[in-house]
C-alpha cells in the first residue's frame, strides 16, 4: 500500500481509507484479509446543509420551502471535530447557496484545516470576488447549477479563470435529456459562453420529485430516456475534453442497463452510499442517510453523537440493509 500518494489516511484492522487532497483520489481497500467493506466505521463524505432557507424559489428544489435558521458555525465546528480523523470530504448545501451563508469564510476555513475538503455548489446568483478567492484557497472543487442565465455563465468564467476544479451540476429530465445526450458527445450546447475545454465535469443528476418539484411529474425521465444516456455514456463518457459524472441515483440505473462493466468502471462507480460511505446533516443538526429522506425519520445530533446514530439509529441500519439486499436500489424512493 503505497501511502505517500495520500496525505491524509485511516487505517484500522478492517481497511485502509487514503485520500489525495490535491486531486481528489480515495482509495478505500479491505486489509488484514478483509474484503472491501460494504459499510465504513463512519462516513468519509458528509453532506451538510449549512443554509437553513432561501430566497430563489427554483421550480425543481427538492429541499422544498420549509425555512429555519442557517447552521451556526458553532455546530459545524462540533461536526467537524467528531469526524476530522476519517471523514475526507465534506459537501455544504441544504437550502440556498452555501457560498452565501454569513459565515462562509469560517466553514470553508475550518474544514480545510481541520484535514476535511470542503465542496459546494451553488446557483452562481450574486457570485462575490471574495467568494471566488475563499473557494479557491479552501475548496478541493466546485459545482455551477445549470440554469442556463447570464449568472450562471459568469460563475463558470470566474470560477474557471481563477484556476478552480469546476464543474456543471446537470438536472436529468424529460426534458433536459436531448440536450444532455449532445454533451456525452462532447458538443458545447453552452455556444462558447465559458470555456469549455477546462471545465473539469458535467455531472448528470437524476430528476427526484421531491420538495417543490413534487408535482413536477411532467419532468420525470422515462426508462427509454434514462437508457439512452446510459448507453451515451458508455460509447461516448470517455472521449469528451471534460470528464463525465452521475450522482449515485444515475449510477443505480447504469448498473441495470450496462450488460458489462470494465475494470476500470468497477473501481470508479459506486451505487448508492447513503448510511455506508455518507450522510447528511441539517441545518437543525437532524442526521438522515442522504438529503432525500425525510427529517423525520432522522436522528438529532444534539443530544447523540454522529457516531451513535451512524452506527445505531434505525433508519441507518434499515437503509444498510436495503442496499445490502440490492445494492444499486433508491432506499428513501426518490
Amino acid at each position: 500500500m503505497n501511502e505517500l500518494l495520500f496525505d491524509k489516511c485511516y487505517m484500522d484492522e478492517d481497511y485502509f481509507l487514503g485520500f489525495n487532497t490535491e486531486f481528489g483520489i480515495e482509495l478505500l481497500s479491505g486489509i488484514n484479509g478483509n474484503p472491501d467493506p460494504f459499510h465504513l466505521k463512519l462516513p468519509s463524505l458528509l453532506d451538510i446543509g449549512i443554509m437553513g432557507h432561501c430566497t430563489n424559489k427554483c421550480d425543481i428544489c427538492y429541499q422544498g420551502d420549509k425555512w429555519e435558521d442557517h447552521m451556526d458555525i458553532s455546530d459545524f465546528i462540533k461536526i467537524i471535530d467528531q469526524v476530522k480523523h476519517h471523514t475526507t470530504q465534506v459537501a455544504l448545501g441544504g437550502r440556498g447557496d452555501p457560498n452565501k451563508h454569513p459565515d462562509f469564510d469560517q466553514f470553508v476555513m475550518y474544514a480545510k484545516r481541520n484535514g476535511v475538503v470542503p465542496n459546494y455548489t451553488t446557483s452562481g446568483i450574486g457570485l462575490t470576488q471574495d467568494e471566488v478567492d475563499l473557494t479557491k484557497q479552501y475548496c478541493g472543487a466546485v459545482a455551477v447549477s445549470n440554469y442556463d442565465q447570464d449568472y450562471t455563465y459568469e460563475a463558470l468564467n470566474r470560477f474557471i479563470n481563477a484556476g478552480m476544479k469546476t464543474n456543471i451540476h446537470y438536472v436529468y429530465t424529460k426534458e433536459s435529456y436531448s440536450n444532455a445526450l449532445r454533451i456525452v458527445q462532447g458538443e458545447d450546447i453552452w455556444d462558447g459562453k465559458f470555456n469549455l475545454s477546462k471545465l473539469n465535469a458535467v455531472i448528470f443528476l437524476l430528476f427526484k420529485r421531491k420538495g417543490r418539484a413534487t408535482n413536477l411529474l411532467d419532468l420525470v425521465p422515462t426508462y427509454y430516456q434514462i437508457n439512452l444516456l446510459c448507453l451515451a455514456i458508455k460509447e461516448y463518457g470517455t472521449t469528451t475534453s471534460f470528464k463525465i459524472g452521475m450522482d449515485s441515483c444515475l449510477v443505480n440505473h447504469y448498473y441495470d442497463i450496462i450488460a458489462s462493466l470494465t475494470e476500470e468502471e468497477k473501481l470508479s462507480l459506486d451505487t448508492c452510499e447513503a448510511s455506508r460511505m455518507s450522510a447528511y446533516i441539517s441545518p437543525s443538526l437532524i442526521m438522515t442517510p442522504c438529503s432525500f429522506c425525510n427529517e423525520e425519520n432522522g436522528e438529532s445530533l444534539k443530544d447523540k453523537s454522529i457516531e451513535e446514530v451512524w452506527k445505531n439509529s434505525v433508519p441507518f441500519m434499515t437503509t444498510r440493509e436495503c442496499l445490502r439486499t440490492k445494492r444499486n436500489s433508491c432506499p428513501a424512493k426518490v
